[in-house]
């Protein structure tokens, strides 16, 4: 079935290409129309009925509606999957299926089933499948009683409302016919009523709308987090992704029009195993095959040595850009660029990159002792400023996390922002002029977003989320560069070590929120490592569970991405105490520094304030922590470095260290540092399961929560 899918799609767009043909409107020389036809024709929108003729008298019908829109602003395929009968729970297949769900902010990685429903049903397997299912995404058309009906006709202001959506952005809030004609964007002698409109006008009124516009394509992702090849997310029954389909988007976006840029939000070269492997190599080279022109620097660029991502950068045939990432002397690094200007069919397009600025309390202390991050409103401003002096357009490529959409409220001269850093998926929001675009993430996703420029100013735009479907073809040249480096992979992971006698599931709010199997597995292998009193794992550092059967290299890899070491400190129970709060601050927000604990139990109430929540803190036996006296305490050296607000353990990483390449240390009124290895966090774990045999761990009461609250977070 699914080979057939692909086929039938691959098929209905070459149909589509193979119309554009020479005097596809032949018989429109005597139209009033002819010259609205023409240039049409020239551009390759109208691509006639396949026999020579455009037919400008008849009606206009939505599947030809969609055609135009879809050819005239170079939109993109969007592939949706074949809508699968649901299961009763007798098995059967039951009467109704999924109902579609358009793209929004609250979408997320686990719940895109539904939203690869087709936007068109009735429209599968037809020429026009394709193009409806485009433009209904896009939100140009609306659906008609759950259908597209590509047979009815479509009266003339329904037609000019569609195309001043796809001038201004069907997502604002506006009278778009008033503002098509307030900016002669609309013919004057066209009557905009319920009329029906015939391929005449529709011509005309499109050529009209369209003849002085230049539109920019912008591809964009973020926060792929080095997931290059398909998979299926926790939560979803569908399988997504894969860099080889984003790159034959991405051509496919170059070849309808050539005014096109790849843009990237950043986090895109490490955390999984085909990533870590290789340190990011293996990123960088699927980046560069996909033809990216510009990446931002995000938290997570800098999850290895800092020397790493110099070397990625002048690896990368895209620009590496982050107008705020200074060495500690202030000067610039030369691998990296604030900004870059591009020329598109004489438009010039600024490109900037801003990076969040607190980036060093999300990533590992010794990756960033070098650097420092500029404040980002402060040099953001800056930067704008002369960006804004360079060029006619100006995107922003900003990886703020939770600060992205306050960017068009506190900087001024941004067309259009590409946030990262959130995972969050849907549609684009409207913020004091700016267009804010939520890439999604995890590679789960490509977004299209046409900028409409006229006279050097941007009109509006159009926009389409594409979720990377079995569906989207790939380009083979992708997958041969992955195959690569996979086989690399599959030589050193797939060693077993071990048995894990159940499933042990994973998700941000089982390892962020309470306790969680997982989280004791790694405490527990960290302080029998160590032989030490207790041991707090931070649940943002365990990002994969574990399945029944053997347990290899690569599960570990996968459950532990990130380069920690093991570090030894002793610390007084205040200090545990302290540590704790800290950790259970961002209750119930997904946040990652939430406490895995093991050699302690404790109790936190839920609804006070952060700060006052824990209750109690017990041993094993009962007995309570004893605040003045002094622990053994392992953990990673991402908190010993004060990494995610553990500030009270930072004896790696002191207030104002000099970053000369050498470990400094310092010890605290409540916190002494004993050792820190240079064993990874990922090879103790390793070690516990192969000493184990086999693993079971399970929920045992260490974390009790009074008074849990709910979130609405989805963060991935």
């Amino acid at each position: 079935m699914k080979h057939t899918r692909i086929t039938a799609l691959v098929l209905a767009l070459a149909m589509t290409v193979a119309l554009a043909a020479p005097a596809a409107a032949a018989d429109a020389a005597g139209s009033p129309y002819a010259e609205s036809i023409q240039r049409l024709e020239e551009r390759g929108v109208i691509k006639g009925d396949g026999t020579g003729a455009y037919r400008p008298e008849d009606p206009l019908t939505r599947a030809a509606a969609a055609s135009l829109l879809y050819e005239a602003f170079y939109l993109v395929p969007v592939f949706s999957m074949e809508a699968q009968p649901a299961e009763s729970a007798e098995g059967e297949e039951a009467a109704e299926p999924l109902t579609k769900q358009f793209y929004s902010t609250e979408t997320t990685v686990a719940t895109l089933d539904a939203a690869l429903l087709p936007a068109a049903p009735d429209a599968v397997g037809t020429w026009c499948e394709t193009v409806a299912n485009t433009v209904l995404e896009a939100r140009l058309m609306d659906q008609v009683d759950g259908a597209f009906q590509g047979d009815a006709a479509v009266t003339r202001a329904d037609f000019a409302l569609s195309v001043m959506k796809a001038v201004y952005g069907a997502d604002k809030d506006m009278d778009f016919l008033a503002q098509g004609q307030a900016d002669g964007l609309l013919p004057e002698g066209l009557i905009l009523d319920d009329t029906v409109i015939t391929r005449g006008e529709a011509a005309w009124l499109l050529d009209a709308a369209t003849r002085d516009l230049t539109i920019i394509t912008t591809m964009s992702t973020s926060d792929i987090h080095g997931h290059m090849t398909p998979y299926t997310p926790s939560g979803s029954a569908i399988e997504v992704g894969g860099s080889a389909k984003a790159a034959w988007l991405f051509q496919e976006a170059e070849r309808r029009n050539p005014n096109t840029l790849i843009l990237d939000g950043g986090d895109s070269p490490y955390n999984t195993d085909l990533a870590n492997i290789s340190q990011g190599q293996s990123s960088v080279d699927v980046m560069n095959a996909q033809g990216y022109d510009a990446t931002v620097l995000g938290n997570h660029d800098f999850d290895y040595a800092f020397e790493n991502l110099l070397s990625l950068a002048d690896r990368a045939e895209y620009a590496m850009l982050s107008a705020n990432t200074y060495w500690l002397d202030g000067t610039y690094p030369e691998q990296f660029e604030p900004y870059i200007v591009k020329e598109l069919d004489g438009v010039t397009v600024a490109i900037v990159g801003l990076t969040d600025d607190g980036s060093k309390a999300t990533t590992h202390f010794s990756n960033t002792q070098d650097i420092d991050f500029h404040d980002q409103w402060e040099v953001g401003q800056a930067v704008l400023e002369q960006a804004n002096a360079e060029a006619d357009v100006v995107i922003l490529l900003s990886h703020l996390h939770g600060a992205n959409n306050d960017v068009p409220v506190k900087l001024d001269g941004i067309d259009m922002e590409i946030g990262g850093g959130n995972d969050i998926f849907g549609r684009p929001l409207n913020i004091e002029d700016t267009v804010v675009v939520n890439p999604g993430g995890v590679g789960a996703c490509v977004n299209q977003t046409n900028l409409n420029v006229k006279d050097g100013e941007v009109l509006g735009y159009t926009f389409n989320q594409i979720i990377l479907s079995s569906d989207v073809p790939e380009v083979e040249a992708v997958n041969e560069i992955i195959a690569g480096y996979q086989a690399d992979l599959d030589a050193q992971m797939d060693v077993v070590i071990g048995q894990c006698a159940s499933d042990i599931p994973w998700s941000s709010p089982l390892v962020r929120t309470q306790e969680s199997p997982l989280g004791n597995l790694a405490a527990d292998a960290l302080r029998d490592y160590c032989d030490a009193d207790i041991a707090i794992q931070n649940g943002g550092g365990v990002r994969a569970g574990l399945s029944a059967g053997d347990v290899t290299v690569g599960d570990i890899f996968a459950m532990l991405p990130f380069d920690n070491k093991v570090t030894l400190v002793e610390v007084t129970g205040q200090t545990v105490w302290d540590a704790l709060e800290n950790g259970v601050s961002g209750y119930p927000e997904l946040n990652g520094k939430f406490p895995q604990v093991s050699g302690i139990h404790y109790t936190f109430d839920g609804s006070k304030p952060a700060g006052e929540r824990i209750v109690s803190v017990t041993l094993p036996d009962g007995t309570p922590l004893d605040m003045e006296g002094w622990y053994t305490l392992a953990c990673n050296d991402f908190m010993c470095g004060g990494g995610d607000g553990y500030t009270m353990f930072n004896v790696l990483n002191p207030e104002g260290a000099e970053g000369n390449g050498e470990m400094v240390s310092q010890d605290l009124p409540g916190c002494k540092l004993v050792y820190r290895t240079n064993d990874y966090y990922r090879t103790v774990v390793s070690q516990y399961i192969q000493e184990q045999g086999t693993i079971d761990p399970q929920v045992e009461g260490r974390i009790t929560i009074l008074n849990p609250q709910s979130t609405e977070s989805t963060l991935g």
